[in-house]
């Protein structure tokens, strides 16, 4: 299914290419510019500027230009007019000692392919490039203008213009290319039937290599998908890549549309702590998820909560993959196909589950952006790839893949180590929720779904503790006012959210003597506190037989968490409703 889909990819974005087999969209760095007489001229840089968000990056300009017809890990393989450095320009600052006579032989062969094409089609850019690798002392100049030049660098001859876009050029290499695959890249006398098309005929013997993923751990010069290049893969006399049928022109085509998605400037891309997630539509549409995953669009979150797939059942397909490299090979990770209606309806159901009550606006939270939901399990933001890939099943997949406890586990950790403000993140407590929600659902636990906000009619003692640690927060700011140094949540919130039968008790002491004193300066407030106190003190009894849970499991940490931060969340919504309410004003009404 993977393949097939990179294919149809393929198909339906790159038609223009595929028709041009011969030919690779690549980006090209730098030009050597020369005149009809083949002398250099200078070194132009092949770049753009480009907009992303608000900044303007400039990035090296892609290039249509000759592709191998051939592996060329081994051997001497020249494509015309482009190529790699040390192809162009042989020897130089970018060559390794021991490699500088075999640079000097890549130029030769490089040269030669040039006079072949200025002698067979007589076209004038070719050979003004042939006159250049002729004249040794402008070799030698160009060789002095790329002399801070790093090896792996893509460089193209231009004459009035790059010489690969030459219509001479152009036919040539069609003619060369042809010629040589054939000779070289199909099995010779062998059928089967192709993986992808399912049509039998003649198949590849080694298919091109995937670029981009050097930046996750496979090696510059290309990976692949599909290959057999040990005797221990080999069996029943199937050499290579017989043991994977694959037609060439099928093979042409999911290794084009790889490198298509794996390129950084497309927007089908987003590599997030090891792992390069590519995605892409059957049928071209402005809706990108990952987009949404990755940074929601407010506007665009609101039209997705209001979606329904009953009234837009859309079939067209959504496909996503996670992919590494792990040196020569390529590395699926994760691999997803959902029709886009369903991927709709399970965004909705991700915000829906994320949405939690906001401690310091009184409403409900904002959709939560990816970078914040790492910050909320792991102190970097760079958790294991596991999680990640996990956070992005659920948001496409839904309740198919729920989250597991231990991404329960990773964002109480990391509450537990805060301090302040940033233990009310909503973006944690909204994952927090979603998690125990997921669970609760896929293990059909008792006490309930957990609500965006303050449930008054959940009765698990876990999330009644910690409403209850809330109050007598609330109650430490009424007592001591803006005089609180390190509060009681600083000091009980981690052992309080285990065992709650350790730390209540403590806390009442402190309790007392916060009511005593409000009893003399604001004894309606101590009143109303006291009541809350006895009223939630008298629910965890009556829920749990004793007066404290000895200890929370995960299930119950989580509910604790909830607790506390709905309870604050409550508190906050109370205060700002009285202030507005002082102010003569009619209060918003809020989600």
């Amino acid at each position: 299914m993977f393949v097939q889909a990179l294919a149809e990819y393929a198909d339906t974005y790159l038609a223009g290419q595929l028709s041009e087999e011969a030919f690779e969209e690549k980006p090209v760095q730098y030009f050597i510019e020369l005149d009809e007489t083949g002398t250099f001229l200078n070194r132009t840089e092949n770049t753009k500027a480009v907009q992303r968000g608000k900044k303007t990056v400039v990035t090296q300009e892609a290039l249509v230009i000759p592709k191998s017809p051939v592996a060329r890990n081994a051997g001497i393989h020249p494509l015309l007019a482009a190529d790699d450095i040390k192809y162009v320009l042989g020897a130089g600052a970018w060559s390794k000692p021991d490699q500088k006579v075999r640079d000097e032989e890549l130029r030769e062969a490089f040269a030669q392919l040039i006079q072949d094409a200025a002698n067979e089609t007589e076209d004038e850019g070719l050979r003004a490039c042939a006159a250049f690798y002729k004249r040794s002392e402008q070799l030698e100049a160009a060789r002095a203008a790329f002399s801070d030049a790093k090896a792996g660098t893509l460089v193209a001859l231009s004459v009035n213009g790059p010489v690969v876009k030459r219509q001479a050029a152009k036919d040539y290499w069609q003619k060369h290319y042809r010629t040589t695959a054939a000779a070289e890249r199909v099995v010779q006398g062998k059928q089967a039937e192709c993986l992808i098309s399912g049509k039998i005929g003649p198949i590849a013997r080694t298919h091109d290599k995937i670029k981009g993923l050097a930046s996750l751990g496979g090696q510059p010069s290309g990976v692949s998908l599909m290959s057999f290049d040990k005797e221990a893969f080999r069996s029943y006399g199937w050499d290579q890549n017989e043991n994977s049928p694959v037609s060439p022109d099928r093979a042409t085509a999911y290794v084009l549309a790889l490198n298509d998605l794996l390129r950084s400037d497309k927007g089908r891309r987003k590599d997030i702590t090891g792992v390069g997630f590519i995605f892409w539509t059957k049928k071209p549409v402005e809706f990108n998820p990952m987009a949404e995953i990755d940074q929601p669009d407010p506007s665009q979150v609101e039209r997705l909560l209001r979606f329904d797939p009953v009234a837009d059942p859309d079939p067209n397909m959504f496909y996503m993959a996670g992919v590494a490299g792990n040196g020569g090979r390529m590395l699926i990770r994760y691999w997803v196909a959902e029709t886009l209606a369903e991927v709709k309806d399970n965004l909705k159901n991700w915000f829906l589950g994320l949405r939690v009550a906001n401690v310091f606006t009184g409403t409900l939270s904002e959709p939560p952006k990816m970078w914040q939901l790492l910050r909320a399990i792991d102190r970097t933001g760079e958790p294991p790839a596991d999680r990640v890939i996990a956070l992005i099943r659920r948001a496409v997949e839904g309740n198919a893949q729920p989250l597991e406890y231990r991404m329960l586990s990773a964002a109480l950790a990391r509450l537990r180590a805060e301090q302040g403000r940033e233990r009310l993140n909503p973006v944690r407590a909204g994952l927090i929720r979603l998690c125990l929600n997921d669970q609760i659902r896929a293990r059909n636990l008792a006490g309930g779904l957990m609500t965006e906000t303050l449930d008054l009619g959940q009765r698990h003692p876990a999330y009644l503790c910690g409403r209850l640690l809330a109050v007598y927060e609330g109650l430490q700011y009424q007592a001591q006012g803006g005089e609180v140094g390190q509060t009681i949540v600083d000091r009980y919130f981690s052992l309080a959210s285990t065992y709650p039968a350790l730390a209540f008790p403590k806390m009442e002491g402190l309790g007392k003597k916060h009511l005593q004193k409000l009893r003399r300066d604001k004894a309606g407030a101590r009143v109303a506190i006291e009541k809350e106190i006895d009223r939630l003190c008298g629910e965890i009894e009556q829920a749990c037989g004793y007066r404290f849970p000895q200890a929370l499991d995960l299930d119950g940490q989580g509910r604790f968490v909830l607790g506390y931060h709905h309870q604050r969340a409550h508190h906050m919504a109370l205060a700002l409703e009285r202030k507005q309410q002082e102010n003569g004003s009619k209060p918003e009404l809020t989600n």
